[in-house]
């Protein structure tokens, strides 16, 4: 496509490994290349929009859901079959946003020290004694009673990134109220790495699935910005890692209490020095494991799946003592070839497509026999 100068400036403040622009041999003209992260990114004088592979977005947006924790979102699905991916993730971030800080916002207690004109909490003695010309206000030091905590400075920081994306009047009159919710709540130096300090509690529960879709918000709209009077206004989520998270939370809850599933948890590779690895799925019955998973939303055309990815479920078996391992791949037209046996170890290797087409209710009939084959091939029921 032709892109200006001014566009190719504000592409360079997106990272490379998201959207990557190669020259051609015509003047001006260049090759847009996506990977997995999808979404809209607003240039100069055109908008890239990256739509994913998966053709209904209701079903993408189950997924966010899904992954959310949120087991009945109640976004209006049938209004999203041709809308823009970015438009409806945004509708449903918000109304989960709403849903969770409607009966009012979580408060925490702030340690504050200032100087007050009425004693309060205790006085710094200290404080007074090192200045002892100045012992008004008097020096305070006390607990606060408030809604500007992490979780709610989170919660801003997606409602604010949101804000800056192309959004119909409906969505954006919902940010708008959201933002009035959030008045006494100031804005996160690092809403990103606050994100990732919070820890669930009694008092935040609710908070959750808001929290988890505010990560994805956080961590989509982190553009790097470079020097220059121009931002890009973008939105990208990486589908890798969300198809990841979505299969760990669909097997999760329908292998409970038969089977634990584990993500992303570090397994050992190597004696000394030690090289560790961290496969997608581990399943565990019993305290002990009996299947390591990997998933791959890409798609493949060879009818086999990429060298790598069988060399490091390999790896994960072998590491790990077991006999197979599965392979979970976002379904192709030419659909890997489902069973491979290593040669020498004799581990089976199985790749199962998953097809993420059609009504919702007819993938979760599809994850429903995952769930079975997973079972089947857990050590030792299964017989090769």
């Amino acid at each position: 496509m032709q892109l200006t100068g001014a566009d190719l400036r504000v592409l360079q403040t997106v990272p490379r490994e998201r959207l990557l622009a190669t020259p051609t041999m015509e003047p001006g003209l260049f090759t847009l290349r996506a990977s997995s992260w999808v979404g809209t990114v607003e240039l100069d004088t055109v908008r890239v929009r990256v739509v994913p592979k998966v053709d209904d977005l209701r079903n993408v947006l189950g997924m966010f859901a899904s992954a959310a924790g949120l087991a009945d979102w109640s976004v209006r699905a049938s209004d999203y079959a041709d809308a823009d991916v970015v438009e409806g993730i945004a509708e449903l971030v918000l109304r989960t946003i709403d849903q969770a800080t409607r009966r009012g916002l979580v408060h925490g207690y702030r340690s504050r020290m200032e100087r007050l004109p009425v004693l309060r909490g205790r006085l710094l003695v200290a404080e007074l004694a090192a200045r002892p010309w100045d012992p008004w206000p008097a020096p305070c030091a006390y607990d606060d009673f408030t809604a500007d905590v992490a979780e709610n400075r989170v919660l801003l920081a997606a409602v604010k990134a949101i804000r800056g994306w192309p959004l119909p009047p409906e969505v954006r009159r919902l940010s708008a109220d959201l933002m009035s919710r959030f008045e006494e709540v100031s804005d996160a130096s690092d809403p990103w790495t606050e994100a990732e300090s919070i820890r669930e509690s009694p008092l935040n529960e609710h908070y959750m699935p808001a929290l988890r879709l505010a990560a994805i918000v956080l961590e989509g709209a982190g553009v790097a910005h470079g020097a220059g009077d121009r931002e890009a206004v973008s939105f990208l989520v990486d589908m890798n890692k969300l198809y990841e998270r979505w299969i760990g939370a669909e097997l999760a809850t329908r292998l409970w209490p038969t089977l634990q599933v584990l993500e992303q948890r570090s397994v050992a590779l190597s004696r000394r020095p030690r090289v560790s690895m961290q496969p997608d799925l581990l399943f565990r019955e019993g305290g002990r494991n009996v299947l390591v998973g990997d998933v791959k939303y890409k798609l493949t055309g060879s009818g086999l799946a990429r060298n790598e990815d069988y060399y490091q479920l390999l790896a994960y078996a072998t590491a790990l003592d077991l006999p197979r391992g599965i392979l979970i791949y976002c379904q192709a037209d030419d659909a890997p070839a489902r069973h491979l046996t290593v040669v020498g170890g004799e581990q089976d290797l199985v790749c199962y497509p998953l097809d993420l087409g059609g009504p919702w209710k007819d993938v979760g009939e599809r994850l429903d026999e995952l769930a079975d084959v997973v079972q089947h091939l857990r050590v030792p029921s299964y017989s090769s």
